[in-house]
């Protein structure tokens, strides 16, 4: 066993000779390219490959949103597509330029090695933020740590934001924000507090262990990877709250008062792509809860091309954004009061029975919802009936 360790840093190793011989042909050839696969990563570290798996980070390539966004822009003619989506999609093509995905290690997302294998982020470096070292070191953000099968070193970038920030900010060459969940944080009231994307995305949990027993003992504390975000149901309903704070009712119409604050959201809400949207949904019901008015309100970030026509569709927004429109989205801990004022008649007021006139019970309900219509694929059956004879029996 032998350890290399600097200022809060350590790299450590329980080594082999055939590993130590993989290191020193390494060192003579330079640095590696080759990425490790994640089902290797699961011989040792289980249950978190078992969590990733099941994120949108290990589908990122063959989700089916994405599927079609991509090939969208691809049959636009941008020769640039596959460089710029896969970089993320597919990031261990920033390495290997291997953009034809034939490697199978190039068809699983954002996958552990991929993380595990930055050793440093600039976001001033647009072009490439990540410094990426893929081969035998592990980065990681535990220190004086070893494994049996690989080198280990302590990354401080791996508990900050900037280990995100790389592939969640995505800016057009004219400086437009088609992306900005990490600038959003940024500039929000949590980055200057000291919380992170991981303090939120990535919490410890319990029940779970680092490598297997069998492998090495270990007490340290696991956080999720399975990095749940903008579409998980549990992030989505804590992120927002919706109070009436107060209905006033007149002869001719309903006002109602609606305090919406963005109130679990580290970024504004919604944030990632501008298609994504919030619906406030005012509803004023009578007793049998029959709708009577309706009204909504959006939230969005809406983006524009040179003509500033609104862009619709995800790969119009990769290809085409040129202009922000506007911009209403929630920011970190902001409420908004929002009012509805709903028309009433007195029929819809009032009930008449045996010629006594009754006042009716009406309510009012508000509704906060995410809205997100992608464009996916979808099998479809295409029959035909091509020929057809028929005859009794004789």
């Amino acid at each position: 066993m032998w350890s290399v360790k600097g200022r809060r840093s350590t790299i450590g190793l329980a080594a082999g000779p055939l590993l130590l011989m993989a290191l020193s042909a390494q060192a003579e050839e330079g640095r590696s390219t080759a990425y490790t696969s994640a089902k290797v990563c699961a011989g040792c570290h289980e249950d978190i490959y078992n969590m990733w798996s099941r994120s949108l980070h290990a589908t990122s390539l063959t989700d089916p949103v994405f599927d079609v966004a991509y090939m969208q822009v691809l049959k636009a003619g941008d020769a640039k597509a596959r460089k710029v989506c896969l970089r993320c999609h597919a990031p261990t093509t920033r390495v290997s330029r291997a953009f034809a995905l034939r490697q199978e290690v190039t068809r699983v997302g954002a996958s552990c090695d991929c993380c595990h294998t930055i050793s440093a982020v600039d976001m001033k470096n647009r072009a490439e933020p990540y410094t990426l070292r893929p081969g035998a070191v592990k980065f990681g953000p535990f220190g004086d740590t070893t494994s049996p099968k690989h080198l280990t070193a302590f990354s401080p970038v791996h508990e900050t934001s900037e280990l995100c920030g790389g592939c969640h900010d995505l800016v057009a060459k004219n400086g437009t924000v088609i992306m900005g969940t990490y600038t959003e944080w940024k500039e929000g009231p949590y980055a200057a507090r000291g919380v992170q994307c991981q303090d939120c995305h990535m919490p410890t949990v319990k029940d779970v262990t680092t490598v297997k027993a069998e492998v090495k003992a270990s007490t340290r504390r696991v956080n999720k990877h399975d990095l749940q975000g903008g579409h998980s149901v549990e992030q989505l309903q804590r992120a927002t709250k919706v109070e009436i704070i107060e209905v006033t009712k007149a002869p001719d119409a309903v006002l109602v008062r609606v305090r919406v604050t963005n109130v679990g959201s580290g970024h504004k809400v919604p944030t990632g792509i501008p298609t994504r949207k919030l619906l406030l949904t005012g509803q004023l019901k009578d007793a049998r809860g029959a709708v009577l008015r309706e009204e909504t309100i959006r939230y969005q970030k809406v983006l524009g091309d040179a003509q500033r026509t609104p862009l619709e569709t995800d790969a119009d927004v990769f290809l085409r954004a040129s202009t922000l429109l506007s911009d209403n989205r929630l920011a970190p801990q902001e409420s908004r009061i929002e009012q509805f004022v709903f028309p009433v008649t007195p029929n819809m007021t009032q009930d008449q029975v045996m010629g006594r006139t009754y006042q009716r019970n009406l309510n009012v309900e508000v509704t906060l919802t995410y809205s997100y219509t992608p464009l996916i694929l979808q099998r479809a059956d295409m029959v035909q009936e091509m020929a057809k004879d028929a005859r009794p029996l004789p």
